[in-house]
């Protein structure tokens, strides 16, 4: 899906994907083979009934795979990325990617709607800021 700027198509993000709480929970699977429950609420920040939501909207969606099973008399619940959600997150970044891109090159040219500052490269302090620590 693309949007229209100024007649010239920019990329869209998937929004099933784009959503915060399904962003952070892709991100995390996408950097381990798969994680259980408790580990991605932990790492997400995320309730357990938002969770168990988001991750169910993941699986609807064919981008997470599901596996309960019962272990020590306790459900242990472990998600993983499925070949689509894979694809789908690794295709997101290249989205976000091509916006700044176009972004960073509107601003560069000048056009119209693109007020835009450079920002600092990560890590970075500006020098202001750096005397006054």
């Amino acid at each position: 899906m693309r949007m229209r700027d100024e007649g010239v198509l920019v990329p869209s993000p998937n929004r099933l994907v784009h959503e915060p709480a399904r962003l952070a929970i892709l991100t995390v699977l996408s950097s381990c083979s798969a994680a259980d429950f408790l580990f991605l609420q932990n790492t997400t920040g995320l309730s357990k009934g938002n969770l168990s939501v988001q991750l169910t909207n993941l699986e609807q969606g064919g981008l997470v795979v599901i596996k309960k099973e019962i272990v020590e008399r306790k459900m242990r619940t472990t998600v993983r990325l499925s070949s689509r959600g894979a694809s789908e997150i690794e295709a997101y970044w290249e989205t976000m990617d091509a916006i700044r891109a176009r972004m960073a090159a509107d601003a560069r040219q000048g056009r119209p709607g693109t007020n835009m500052q450079p920002r600092l490269a990560r890590g970075s302090i500006p020098r202001k800021v750096h005397r006054e620590l």
